[in-house]
């Protein structure tokens, strides 16, 4: 399979953490990321007449490092997805600086001396590749992508209401998580397990290390779900003097300090849209990263359930944003300008441990 990953820059502000909290400068700078693939979808609504016509922009990247842990000897890969919408393509150019030469760190200016075919969307994203010498550019990666952004934009249609996030095997990492998903190691295509965006700023510290799902059948078109993630740590942000303090009280408390949380999973295989999470006592609403205090729909107030917003490939994988810093949950996302890690449960490379104890089981391990 040909690869299609080009490259993708984008422009923003530079963000600082500050006793513990991320705080946006009025500094930007741009961005360059590489082993890019783009996923392109129409937003609902957006054919309005009073509204410029807008698609989103979806970008996946990915990188390869050593497992953290010791006792796991192999290879791991980092998924990252980063989405934006954008109302405007400009044209594809040619661009070779005359020579390269010393920049600033908050320079916009581009000095690398190789010649690389680029195009710009909106005013903040451009998506381009290294030229090669005697290549035509229709035969190039930036042209299929900007051909496709240009023929959604364009089409005069109704936005597709469809909520499942399509993937298409643009890259060998893309591939082998369809692959996946298409046949899971275990032979089992009913399994429901979600998939986890956490912004990556986050995940340094506070990092997803296990995910486990306990699936029963509630009847012959419904099953249930309860999920239980375990993160490496809980770093508080708005309240980040009392850190220190906290990592005792769960240790004392929870004999532990690794974050736990639990959420359930309804899926109706015979009507998708009565699908829905349950997240008691750790709803995100629209807090960001910084809150650390947040435990939306508290148990007293009963099963509140929330329709479920995306899917990755089909109706058995929903999607899960983790949005603030006690992690908090939500079916959408909290934090649209940062960078997400993406945790697919199960792909052999992952660096997450995909698992089947219950929360009973796995409090009274720490207990033990």
């Amino acid at each position: 399979m040909i690869s299609e990953e080009v490259w993708f820059s984008h422009r923003e502000r530079i963000f600082q953490i500050k006793e513990g909290r991320i705080e946006w400068t009025t500094r930007k700078k741009i961005w360059n990321w590489d082993r890019c693939t783009f996923s392109v979808v129409k937003i609902p609504g957006s054919e309005e007449e009073s509204s410029p016509k807008k698609v989103r922009v979806v970008v996946r990247s990915n990188a390869n490092r050593n497992h953290a842990n010791v006792k796991v000897n192999r290879p791991m890969t980092l998924r990252f997805l980063f989405g934006f919408d954008i109302s405007k393509v400009h044209e594809i150019h040619s661009e070779s600086p005359h020579k390269a030469k010393y920049l600033g760190e908050d320079s916009e200016e581009w000095s690398d001396p190789r010649e690389r075919w680029i195009f710009q969307l909106d005013e903040d994203y451009w998506i381009w590749d290294w030229k090669e010498e005697g290549s035509d550019i229709t035969s190039t990666n930036v042209y299929k992508v900007r051909e496709e952004i240009c023929r959604l934009l364009s089409d005069q249609g109704q936005a597709s209401s469809s909520p499942i996030f399509n993937l298409k095997p643009r890259s060998l990492n893309d591939k082998m998580v369809l692959d996946y998903l298409k046949y899971p190691a275990d032979g089992s295509k009913e399994s429901i397990i979600p998939i986890i965006y956490q912004p990556s700023v986050d995940g340094l510290k506070n990092f997803l290390r296990e995910i486990h799902c306990v699936q029963k059948d509630l009847d012959e078109a419904r099953s249930e779900v309860e999920v239980t993630l375990v993160f490496n740590n809980e770093q508080l942000r708005n309240h980040s003097h009392l850190d220190s303090i906290y990592k005792l009280i769960r240790i004392f408390r929870y004999h532990r300090f690794n974050d736990v949380e639990t959420f359930k999973i309804r899926i109706n295989r015979a009507d998708p849209s009565k699908n829905c999470f349950i997240f008691e006592n750790i709803y995100s609403d629209s807090n960001g990263l910084n809150e650390d205090s947040i435990h939306g729909d508290p148990l007293p107030d009963g099963e509140i359930v929330h329709p479920i917003g995306y899917y990755f490939v089909d109706y058995h994988h929903p999607i899960v944003f983790v949005n603030t810093s006690n992690h908090a949950m939500a079916e959408h996302d909290a934090n649209h300008m940062l960078w997400k890690w993406e945790y697919v449960p199960g792909v052999p490379d992952s660096p997450l441990r995909l698992g089947t104890k219950s929360r009973k089981e796995i409090d009274a391990e720490y207990n033990r």
